[in-house]
């Protein structure tokens, strides 16, 4: 499989995290995934079809362009097919304010205009003829149409990038004094312009921080995240860890180290161009055990 990552345009940098390009990646068979909550969504244009359901009997396909949920539980995936797609990374605010997006959408609410619009048609096509510059640029292209008929960031989306470069520790009432306004005014503001309440996503992104640094090292101290990321103590750590993901960190890490010979596509983002030897994506499935 060929994977490619690459850095935003530098006028997008506060809306988009990054782009992806998935080639040659084939889902003989029904592949299981365990998918934890994450700080960004992904827009994702792909050129194949790919069914992918809660469960082996409810696969359906999907449609060409897919903004994949904001989730704040784990959930188990079933997909197969073949994997050729273009994927943008946004943080919450982008697709809020560019897309419409708000956390209560149903999962799929977006997908079928998305997929019919002329630039989704548009990218979509590009990527089916492998023309895997020309179909970012198309894309770029349009979020930067997009940026342009927004106003500049408001106190929300402010408050919300403060939430990012804090890795969720942050909290809301700090946040809304050095902001000049009360806690209540940040929150009603958050939603609107982001698109979730603010103490959600700093949950969120606190443990998307987390259990990256889990799985890009298994035997960082437990000690350590919970001092670097604001957690009052291990077991609050503990707690929230198995909240979001229904594992504690430890059962996590363990996991995390006998998968290390697969390769974690969230942990590629050093640009440039990668061959990876998989005959599946990696996965993050509790043992059943």
């Amino acid at each position: 499989m060929r994977f490619r990552h690459h850095g935003p345009d530098t006028r997008l940098r506060g809306l988009v995290q990054g782009f992806w390009e998935l080639e040659d990646a084939q889902l003989a068979w029904p592949e299981q995934n365990y998918s934890l909550p994450e700080r960004t969504l992904r827009l994702m244009f792909s050129a194949e079809t790919l069914r992918l359901g809660p469960s082996l009997t409810e696969l359906r396909p999907l449609p060409p362009v897919v903004l994949t949920p904001f989730t704040r539980q784990p959930h188990r995936t079933v997909g197969q097919g073949r994997l050729r797609m273009l994927v943008a990374e946004l943080y919450p605010w982008a697709a809020r304010q560019l897309l419409g997006w708000t956390a209560d959408m149903p999962p799929d609410a977006l997908d079928a205009a998305l997929s019919a619009s002329p630039w989704g048609r548009e990218v979509v096509g590009l990527v089916r003829s492998g023309e895997w510059t020309a179909a970012r640029e198309a894309l770029e292209g349009h979020l930067l149409a997009l940026g342009h008929l927004r106003d500049g960031p408001g106190t929300g989306v402010l408050a919300a990038q403060r939430i990012y470069g804090s890795f969720g520790a942050a909290r809301v009432a700090d946040l809304a004094e050095e902001l000049g306004v009360s806690a209540r005014t940040l929150e009603r503001q958050f939603v609107r312009e982001v698109g979730v309440g603010a103490k959600t996503l700093a949950r969120v992104v606190r443990f998307d921080e987390a259990n990256t640094r889990i799985r890009s090292d298994p035997a960082v101290p437990m000690a350590d995240l919970t001092f670097e990321l604001g957690f009052f103590d291990q077991a609050h750590l503990i707690k929230e860890f198995r909240a979001l993901s229904s594992l504690t960190p430890g059962a996590f890490a363990s996991l995390a180290a006998r998968r290390r010979q697969r390769v974690d596509l969230d942990l590629l983002r050093a640009a440039g161009e990668q061959h990876l030897d998989l005959e599946r994506l990696p996965g993050f499935e509790p043992d059943p055990t």
